[in-house]
């Protein structure tokens, strides 16, 4: 028994004038034919839509397409996202040109479930009606339709439609729903304006759901809209879920601000992309691709000019299946599994087919090794293989807390959670990281610092900035904080400030170089408030490691460099400190001349020194006076 609660997607397939649109109208009442232009012309040029309610209470969604071969594109916009298909073949024609081409587009895109429907019997013998079967069944033998129902059926005289409706009664039990989990992903395939209602879009609902007051993403052009309505089967609802035929009023857009191709989305959570890695499939009746082929690429409803790079061979030939990578000339929304169509350039005609192995891949080099290794990964290992993958091929820098998200869904996520629970993946600063990587982080950590003491050995320490550098431009600060504080409690590294030291926090110096050190110190102790340039104090502490230990007892607060050419001893800047805060417990403003007076300076230490305590916050200026700094409090 079918359950009325499922959600399909019913789409027509056929040559023009087979009779889908009458087929549908027969079924459902409605005549799926909108456009003046259609009703004249006799044929459908745009997607048309119907609700076709079963026996059993399931209403399916239908999408009636195009049949002329000029309206293939807006075909394949229609096919995105269905389920079951209804392939109709005029039994009084027989397959004819646009017949192959649907049933190509219908095989590419994995569609397996439908039936198919010879129309116009009531003009025909009963022997041409056999013959037709015949030539009805050679054609979807080797396709995802092998094996399919081939009713008989006449829109005028009604006759075989109770066994249509049957068969899908039968279809519907078998259609696996799409998962409500996930992001929402709504492919457009129609915009237009409605009076009193505004801007209006329609699609299929890929994933996820929507609801009435959602904000949701506009892919790949940018901006966001407002869901104002939702409607489902033409009645107005809450919320829309995945498998849906949905109309949605939008808010805050135009008409002429979204386009049939445009997604709808949850923010952030959809890959826009310029390139895609895919297993391509060439149809049978076409010439070999070649490098750099340029064609049309079709998925979801969305059409791009790309270009085919075989990442296997020189070529893929006709009915062969290869890795490919495909490099867009403008971007589109697609995630892995996703399944396209590719067309001719010129003449424009269907060559192929894939599935998306990885929406956001890096340029590759073809016929290597390694790529198609990672490929082989990506597109057959199970949820922990491919997650395992995708993380290691972060490197050190981990993947971040929203991509990962992006990628982890069902099955994904108790991958994730295993593989977190056993130790094989890192969660660091809220990216994340295999095991490997991590320790291959801490390792680079340790050699290059080792490097930099090394070749600077009176150098305290490495900025952790200049560490982040080396390791890689693209490395989140987080990350490098959380790994060094982890080494810094394991005794591997120290820290001051911003710098990074491998090992213990003492500078090992020679005899003659602590001597120096201490020398400076005691001079700069015993000149207080008013002590020697650096210049002066160099002249009597002639040394050729004078420099690196100055910058030494700097870094390690053993002197405070007040300005690069002025020094004073700790001591005496904590004395001077403790003065300043003690003038504010009393007086609300501290003066140049007061300071002076204060600590027994003249000028050329007093405007340094209150410079000083502004830059840490002790003071603060405000004109001609200091006020009260935070840290002065």
């Amino acid at each position: 028994m079918s359950d009325p609660s499922k959600h399909v997607i019913l789409g027509t397939a056929g040559h023009i004038d087979h009779g889908k649109t009458e087929l549908i109208k027969a079924l459902t009442g409605v005549d799926t034919d909108r456009l003046r232009e259609e009703k004249e012309r006799g044929i459908s040029i745009e997607l048309g839509f119907a609700r076709l309610d079963l026996p059993s209470g399931n209403s399916i969604g239908v999408v009636d397409v195009p049949g002329h071969e000029r309206f293939v594109k807006t075909m394949l916009a229609g096919a995105a996202g269905i389920d079951l298909v209804l392939l109709v073949i005029a039994a009084d024609e027989g397959v004819m040109p646009q017949t192959r081409e649907h049933m190509d587009i219908i095989d590419l895109l994995g569609v397996d479930a439908g039936l198919i429907v010879l129309t116009k019997t009531d003009l025909i013998t009963t022997e041409e009606i056999e013959l037709a079967a015949d030539e009805a069944e050679e054609l979807i033998e080797g396709t995802s339709l092998e094996g399919a129902p081939i009713v008989p059926a006449s829109s005028v005289t009604r006759d075989g439609l109770d066994e249509v409706v049957t068969h899908l009664e039968e279809l519907v039990v078998g259609v696996h729903e799409r998962s409500g989990k996930g992001p929402a992903r709504l492919p457009v395939d129609r915009v237009f304006s409605l009076t009193g209602h505004g801007t209006i879009v329609t699609g299929t609902l890929w994933s996820g759901s929507i609801k009435i007051g959602d904000k949701l993403e506009i892919y790949p052009k940018g901006g966001t809209t407002r869901i104002r309505s939702v409607e489902v089967h033409d009645q107005p609802v809450e919320r829309a879920a995945a498998g849906q035929r949905t109309a949605l009023g939008v808010h805050g857009v135009g008409k002429d601000d979204l386009d049939r191709g445009d997604t709808l989305g949850t923010a952030g959570a959809l890959h826009v992309t310029h390139m895609l890695d895919a297993r391509l499939r060439v149809v049978g009746s076409t010439k070999p691709i070649e490098n750099r082929t340029r064609v049309h690429l079709h998925l979801g409803t969305a059409e791009v000019l790309a270009r085919v790079i075989p990442l296997e061979g020189e070529v893929v030939s006709p009915g062969e299946e290869a890795l490919v990578q495909m490099r867009l000339e403008s971007p589109l929304v697609a995630e892995a599994g996703d399944l396209f169509v590719i067309r001719s350039y010129s003449p424009v005609t269907t060559i192929g087919g894939g599935r998306v192995i990885d929406p956001s891949p890096k340029r590759h080099k073809r016929m290597k090794d390694d790529v198609l290794e990672s490929l082989t990964v990506l597109e057959s290992g199970g949820p922990e293989d491919v997650l395992l993958h995708l993380v290691d091929q972060a490197g050190i820098e981990g993947v971040p807390k929203a991509d990962l998200e992006r990628e982890t869904s069902g099955s994904s996520s108790e991958a994730l959670a295993a593989m977190l629970g056993d130790g094989r993946l890192v969660k660091v600063a809220g990216r994340t990281l295999t095991s490997e990587r991590y320790v291959e982080l801490t390792s680079r950590v340790g050699e290059l610092l080792k490097t930099f003491s090394d070749g600077a050995p009176l150098e305290w320490g490495m900025s952790a900035e200049e560490l982040r550098g080396k390791l890689s431009r693209n490395l989140d600060r987080g990350v490098l904080d959380a790994a060094l504080l982890a080494l810094a409690d394991d005794g591997v590294v120290s820290r001051r400030g911003d710098l990074v030291r491998l090992g213990g926090a003492e500078v090992d110096l020679s005899d003659d170089q602590a001597e120096l050190a201490a020398e400076i110190e005691a001079r700069l102790e015993a000149a207080g408030a008013n002590p020697p340039t650096l210049d002066e104090l160099r002249q009597g502490l002639g040394n050729r490691d004078f420099d690196s230990i100055v910058k030494l007892l700097a870094e390690t607060g053993r002197v405070v460099k007040v300005t690069t050419t002025l020094l004073f001893h700790p001591g005496v800047v904590d004395e001077i400190r403790g003065k300043v805060v003690a003038h504010f417990e009393g007086e609300s403003q501290l003066t140049v001349p007061i300071f002076k007076d204060m600590v027994g300076v003249s000028r050329k230490f007093a405007i340094p020194l209150l410079e000083y305590l502004d830059g840490e916050g002790t003071t603060m200026r405000s004109g001609n006076v200091r006020l009260r700094g935070r840290k002065g409090r």
